[in-house]
């Protein structure tokens, strides 16, 4: 969204103005006073100028700015940025990395989050605005860009600030606006891991932004162990779309690794038995969401039949009829399968698999081409007596109206 900043007074009335706020809040007309001597009264040329803008500095501090209500707040440091913008020469000089004036507004965040009713607390989420209007006030290749974004996402992850609020908003942009600011990779790879584990829910739009930046970003060990930790974390069962040919190769070069090996055997649909201790994963949640893709790899694997009796489940997956079919339930809301059960016959009728490519599993890139090509087969055959068929329907319809 656009950055605004109106300030309509000319500069000595905007530091006037600033003067009688903080001064209101203090019950006090110490500042505006403070503020006066340094302008000339006939000119209102400013007279010590490294002076003010110290002042202003001193006095825009959090003990001041805090007694504010929430409504006060951004058009006040708004005000204050304008009247330091002026004195500095550009917003660059005022918002870059070592930025008092961004310190003192992360030192006003509240360590306690206000309770929706109270209409006077100062938010985060009027914090978040600020610093929104900061970013999109600078260019597009200001460096000063990444502090703000890394600020961001402090003030965030430290007010426990709802993801969802900033998930779409800098999700969908955040590589491009790190890129056009000149970060490194390794800035970019960094602050992309920092947006992703705000991700509490471990979201599926947020695997999507993971699958999307590693097309384009190699991973060592330490950024492949956050992947994996994060997916094997989330509420979706098939992760695998996320093994393209950057995570397959990064995989492949760390395969002794324990979570590694654990992550390439979950994608594959192998059974899962135990889960590291050290990896903080849930082993129940690993192994049950394990069983699903298992059950899915061993239709896979018996792709010549599309009907299932209870008993040619392996008992690895389901050791009663009443557990294989939780397990087809769980599989079915899942999404890896489609079909119905018949809890009469015990039988499960399969409609579909749907299949996981993984990139680097040369195997199974193989089989499901196989599969690809035989369908193709099946499908000209199907269209070989096309010609027969047509002229005999025409034949029949003729000879129907004759009759």
């Amino acid at each position: 969204m656009p950055a605004v900043i109106v300030v309509d007074n000319e500069l000595k009335d905007s530091v006037k103005e600033y003067g009688q706020i903080i001064d209101s809040v203090n019950e006090s007309v110490e500042l505006s006073k403070t503020l006066q001597s340094f302008f000339n009264d006939q000119s209102k040329e400013i007279i010590d100028k490294p002076g003010l803008i110290k002042k202003i500095y001193e006095t825009s501090t959090a003990s001041n700015l805090t007694k504010l209500s929430d409504r006060e707040f951004e058009p006040t440091f708004n005000l204050i940025t304008y009247i330091l913008s002026q004195l500095e020469g550009s917003f660059e000089k005022v918002l870059n990395k070592d930025s008092q004036i961004i310190q003192n507004l992360i030192e006003c965040n509240p360590t306690k989050q206000p309770l929706l009713r109270d209409r006077k607390s100062i938010k985060s989420t009027t914090i978040l605005s600020i610093l929104n209007t900061f970013f999109n006030f600078l260019p597009e290749t200001s460096s000063n860009r990444i502090h703000i974004l890394t600020t961001i996402l402090s003030i965030v992850e430290a007010s426990n600030i709802d993801y969802s609020l900033i998930q779409g908003p800098i999700g969908n942009s955040l590589v491009l606006w790190l890129t056009q600011a000149n970060a490194t990779d390794e800035e970019i790879k960094s602050i992309f891991w920092k947006f992703i584990n705000l991700d509490d829910k471990k979201s599926y739009k947020s695997l999507q932004l993971i699958k999307s930046f590693t097309s384009k970003h190699t991973l060592n060990l330490n950024e492949l162990h956050k992947l994996i930790k994060f997916a094997l974390l989330s509420s979706t069962t098939d992760v695998s779309f996320l093994v393209n040919n950057t995570v397959a190769s990064a995989l492949k070069e760390n395969s002794s690794d324990e979570l590694v090996s654990l992550f390439t055997k979950y994608t594959r649909g192998e059974l899962i038995t135990s889960v590291p201790s050290s990896s903080g994963l849930s082993s129940e949640d690993v192994e049950q969401k394990s069983r699903i893709l298992a059950l899915g790899k061993f239709f896979i694997d018996n792709d010549n039949k599309n009907v299932f009796n209870y008993n040619e489940i392996p008992t690895a997956l389901a050791s009663s009829a009443e557990g294989f079919e939780a397990l087809l339930i769980n599989s079915i809301k899942a999404g890896v399968i489609e079909g119905k059960l018949n809890q009469l016959d015990q039988t499960f009728y399969l409609t579909r698999v749907h299949r996981f490519i993984i990139a680097g599993d040369e195997e199974s890139i193989s089989k499901n081409w196989e599969n690809v090509k035989n369908a193709l087969v099946d499908w000209k055959n199907s269209l070989a007596n096309i010609d027969d068929i047509v002229n005999t329907s025409r034949e029949n319809i003729v000879n129907n109206n004759n009759n």
